[in-house]
């Protein structure tokens, strides 16, 4: 009986098979852009202006809610001067439509992760905070 078992599981091992993992491509970051700092791409400047709200979960914490942080950046271009609010829910970078700084006729210019990422002992006064921007 145990060699029956055996033969039954040995053959129907051979039909399994693992499920495929999509591959995917981390984004490119193109700057990271430290508090009050601005980058500029090709005819655009982006400055990091300031953290409007961080209250993301620490990472050493266990909470009931992740949290969200929201950031506000500077865009200017030939076509003018506009304000941008981004937002990062816990550790995901939030929407592109939330996320997105500007769109080009060839680029598309998006936040990706606000860092560094809370921890509870140090005061959030004392982070040196940075924008990861990529290019999609």
């Amino acid at each position: 009986m145990k060699k029956t078992c055996f033969l039954v599981c040995l053959i129907f091992s051979f039909h399994l098979t693992a499920q495929e993992s999509a591959k995917t491509t981390p984004p490119v970051i193109v700057a990271k852009i430290a508090l009050g700092e601005t980058s500029v791409f090709e005819d655009t400047a982006i400055t990091f202006l300031k953290i409007l709200e961080d209250s993301r979960c620490p990472s050493d914490v266990t909470c009931v809610w992740a949290g969200e942080a929201e950031v506000l950046a500077i865009i200017e271009n030939p076509q003018g001067t506009i304000e941008k609010k981004l937002i990062f829910h816990g550790t995901a970078f939030g929407t592109e439509s939330e996320n997105t700084l500007f769109v080009s006729d060839t680029k598309t210019y998006v936040g990706y992760r606000l860092s560094p990422y809370p921890v509870s002992a140090v005061h959030p006064d004392k982070r040196s905070y940075y924008l990861e921007v990529y290019l999609k």
